[in-house]
């Protein structure tokens, strides 16, 4: 504790992991340092194409605190021994090389070693290397944490995409697959789980040596090793034949509840093995409630999954955290077929199998009983997302580091094409598809081909038009009427832009609806197929015309909708009087969509707010609202200097409203509780910040609310965020209330989030620099650093931030440097901070893919953020 708290008075720093920094290592023939990523994927490509029957023979010390020994034997058959070879190993002191039999002194440049063609020979080729390494850094590699409460090590392994390399010398791409036997030597009190389960555990004087047999071909990122002192439980209940464990840290074992963990496992598996007509292709399940992962993440690797034991968090109720984990669980399971068993070739192609999970996972969890996890989001967040991502590589496609369909928009039109063959043929296309490339890699094309196999569809221009193609397109109602009635009517198709002019065809059912008293009544529906630019639908003529036209309803398709002028007007009076929560859903959606792209000005879109979602009862679509809701503050606060009046009268008109609400909704708890979280975020005014510190105090309190422990937290970041009077000492004051391990990350980042110049340096400077902090604690600190509305602080560092991008690229992870692009590129709402970006992206191609994805983000979202400002109050 006094740790910590020193790290909160920006003393010292945290807890310290003994490692070095990393870099992208996916290196291939003649690697140079300098390689691009267009460089290295060809290099990868050469590689493959000479390398086969790869097994690795491992190992491992794992009994010293610095670092740990290693023994690799790697077998291999070459085809040629026309050029030099290289084999991936970072930053490592290698003791001893042989190949072939003679021992050499290396050819090592920190990343890989370059096998020369005079110590190669055609067939079979055996390198024995001894080596030492220092533990990972950012999270990635093989990693060290040591638990603060009682000391105790635990080691984790990270490989994605490619870092395997952190932790032996390896041929470091998903499509060199690989047998991976191992041994590993840990203190005698420690545990060992890999891939496949122990064979033997050998006694010696001070410590255990423990054999496992030679794993199944997996692709590096899929092995995967944990050793420490664990607490084990085991599912023995299950009627399966494969064994389920699960294991955590000793500090927290005692708070665990194994059941929930194991509800529901064993029929999960009996589940995707029936409906995917393939058996779970491993002979055990493994998780590991992991220290080391922010917020609610999971890692998926071979018969083994490492979940950050966030989801253990008994403040969140019981039924929350149950469905949380269930879903967890459950797509680390399908993980297991589409990832394990079957791999994409390249690790930047991962998006179609991680699509696949998803839609398993969805029918199994329907099938448990647990539908309502994922179809009680009326409007598909998934498409939301696929929205946003196609309309960045709409834009950018020109560039190799983006791909054509993102994992969103893979797993929305997946669903569509599920609908388009017929559920029966895509299961059975799923099933031809896991059989013939079982243990084996693939391409996008290997997986459509196995659809086309048992249904009449060849999906060749399908996947042109929807997998290979980006952008999402537009459709529009026009429509006349005379004395009532609908005259003529047609739906307009837009292009995404002018660089990617497709217009799709697409089968979708559209509305109408006329307002009655308290309702709008629904007068008709059909489903049509509409293509080009214009789809006249004459046998609407006649109908009574409508009030309110949307032609995506039941969001049968993947298209944004425009709204008609008509329709429109009607949305903005009388939204909240559409009785289904889908459409009413899907129509908050597309007036945010219409924000977003510049359409639709960003106050007109607050009318529609203030006149309709106070009367919304549904917490999904209440949720869904504030949350579009909270990023209109950001945009507010980014913008402020212009209409300044207009926006300090919005931001204090969404403070009161969500005050009114909560205060309200005193015997509606979901909606008391949504509205209350929208008031801590709302909150920024002298009035509002004194009311939160008086609900923090006790002095004050709302009907019906309970100020649980993470309501309390949220108040203190709140209060710090914004320099409330006395609200510094809130923070250890707190922290003797509650301290968990929850509770130490959010004193960090209510004491990152406070506008103190030297926060942010301290901060920023450990960010950049510290290797020995805990990458939880850096993503906490990145995350809180430069809230929106402290612009001039966000300004103070920007240029730095942006000089000193391609130094921290080349030295960290790409896990860091994803966090790192989404929170600390710097945004400033401007023409000028536009240019900033632009000219960083024109300069910085030798970037990782991460990274350059990362700016180009950014870049997009300050085009929309000046887009909204030019529109507002026009």
């Amino acid at each position: 504790m006094n740790l910590l708290r020193a790290c909160l008075l920006c003393l010292t720093s945290l807890l310290l992991i003994s490692c070095n920094s990393t870099s992208q290592s996916n290196v291939g023939d003649g690697n140079s340092l300098d390689s691009s990523s267009a460089d290295k994927l060809a290099l990868a490509k050469s590689r493959s194409a000479r390398i086969s029957e790869i097994s690795y023979q491992l190992s491992l010390d794992l009994t010293q605190s610095e670092h740990f020994n290693g023994t690799t034997r790697i077998t291999f058959k070459l085809s040629d021994t026309s050029t030099p070879l290289s084999l991936d190993l970072l930053r490592a002191n290698i003791k001893s090389f042989v190949i072939n039999g003679h021992k050499i002194y290396p050819r090592y440049n920190g990343k890989a070693v370059i096998l020369s063609p005079s110590t190669l020979v055609s067939g079979s080729n055996t390198v024995d290397i001894n080596y030492s390494q220092a533990y990972g850094t950012q999270g990635m590699g093989l990693v060290r944490f040591m638990d603060p409460k009682d000391g105790k090590v635990y080691l984790e392994s990270n490989f994605c995409a490619d870092h395997a390399s952190m932790m032996f010398p390896l041929f470091s791409q998903a499509d060199l697959k690989a047998s991976y036997s191992l041994n590993v030597t840990v203190p005698k009190t420690w545990l060992v789980i890999s891939s496949v389960k122990e064979q033997k555990v050998i006694d010696s004087l001070e410590s255990n040596l423990w054999q496992f047999p030679s794993s199944p071909k997996l692709s590096p990122h899929m092995f995967s090793l944990h050793a420490g002192p664990y607490r084990v439980w085991k599912d023995d209940t299950a009627k399966s034949k494969y064994p389920i464990r699960l294991f955590s840290r000793q500090a927290i074992a005692d708070d665990i509840s194994p059941q929930i963990w194991f509800k529901d496992m064993d029929k999960g598996i009996r589940f995707m093995e029936e409906y995917l007509i393939t058996p779970y292709p491993f002979s055990k399940f493994d998780m590991v409630l992991s220290p080391m992962m922010a917020n609610d993440d999971a890692i998926a690797s071979a018969a083994v999954a490492s979940i950050s034991e966030n989801m253990t968090h008994h403040l969140a109720p019981l039924q929350q955290r149950q469905k949380t984990i269930i879903k967890t669980t459950m797509t680390n399971l399908t993980a297991q077929w589409f990832g394990a068993l079957v791999t994409m070739n390249i690790w930047d192609e991962s998006r179609l199998n991680m699509s696949l999970r998803s839609l398993i996972t969805k029918k199994t969890l329907a099938h448990l009983g647990y539908k309502s996890l994922d179809s009680k989001h009326f409007y598909d967040p998934i498409k939301a997302k696929a929205y946003v991502d196609d309309l960045l590589f709409t834009y950018h496609s020109d560039t190799s580091i983006l791909p054509s369909a993102g994992v969103h928009k893979s797993e929305a039109i997946l669903q569509g094409l599920e609908q388009l063959i017929a559920e029966p043929d895509f299961r059975l296309g799923l099933q031809h598809y896991l059989t013939k490339f079982a243990n084996k890699n693939v391409s996008a094309a290997d997986f459509f081909a196995s659809l086309s196999l048992d249904n009449k569809h060849d999906l060749t221009q399908w996947q042109q038009d929807w997998f290979t193609t980006p952008g999402v397109n537009t459709i529009k109602a026009e429509f006349t009427c005379k004395n009532n009635r609908v005259s003529e009517f047609s739906l307009l198709q837009s292009s995404a832009s002018k660089q990617h002019p497709r217009l799709r065809e697409q089968k979708i059912t559209l509305a109408l609806f006329t307002k009655g008293r308290n309702e709008l009544h629904r007068v008709r529906s059909i489903s049509l197929v509409y293509k080009g630019e214009r789809t006249r639908v004459r046998q609407l003529n006649g109908t009574r015309c409508p009030d309110l036209v949307y032609p995506n309803y039941l969001d049968s398709g993947y298209v944004k909708v425009s709204l008609d002028k008509r329709s429109l007007k009607t949305v903005k009076q009388h939204l909240n009087m559409v009785t289904e929560p889908q459409l009413r859903s899907m129509l908050w959606q597309s007036l945010w969509e219409s924000v977003s792209d510049g359409e639709l000005a960003l106050n007109k879109y607050l009318d529609v707010v203030f006149i309709n979602l106070p009367k919304e009862k549904e917490p999904v679509i209440l949720k869904q609202v504030l949350t579009n809701l909270n990023q209109s503050k950001t945009d507010l606060e980014l913008i402020l200097k212009n209409h300044s009046s207009y926006i300090h009268m919005a931001l204090k008109g969404l403070e009161q409203m969500s005050l009114r609400k909560a205060m309200v909704n005193d015997e509606n708890p979901n909606i008391q509780h949504l509205w209350f979280d929208a008031y801590i975020q709302f909150s920024h005014t002298p009035d509002s910040l004194t009311h939160l510190a008086k609900l923090l105090a006790g002095s004050s309190s709302i009907k019906g609310l309970k100020i649980d422990q993470e309501m309390r937290w949220k108040i203190v970041t709140q209060l710090n965020r914004y320099d409330y009077l006395g609200s510094r000492s809130l923070i250890n004051k707190e922290l003797n209330r509650d301290q968990s391990p929850r509770g130490r990350d959010a004193a960090i980042a209510a004491q990152v989030s406070r506008p103190e110049a030297g926060i942010k340096r301290y901060w920023l400077t450990h960010i950049q620099h510290d290797t020995n902090m805990p990458f939880s604690t850096l993503s906490i600190a990145m995350a809180h650093l430069y809230p929106r509305e402290q612009k001039i602080l966000n300004s103070a560092s920007s240029e730095q931030r942006l000089e000193s991008l391609a130094q921290l690229d080349a030295s960290k992870s790409d896990r860091f440097m994803k966090l790192y692009g989404q929170y600390l590129l710097p945004t400033r709402c401007d023409h000028r901070g536009l240019a900033l970006l632009k000219s960083t992206i024109d300069k910085q191609a030798g970037l990782s893919a991460t990274t350059q994805k990362a700016l180009l983000q950014t870049h997009q979202s300050e085009l929309r953020c000046v887009a909204i400002k030019e529109h507002l109050l026009r």
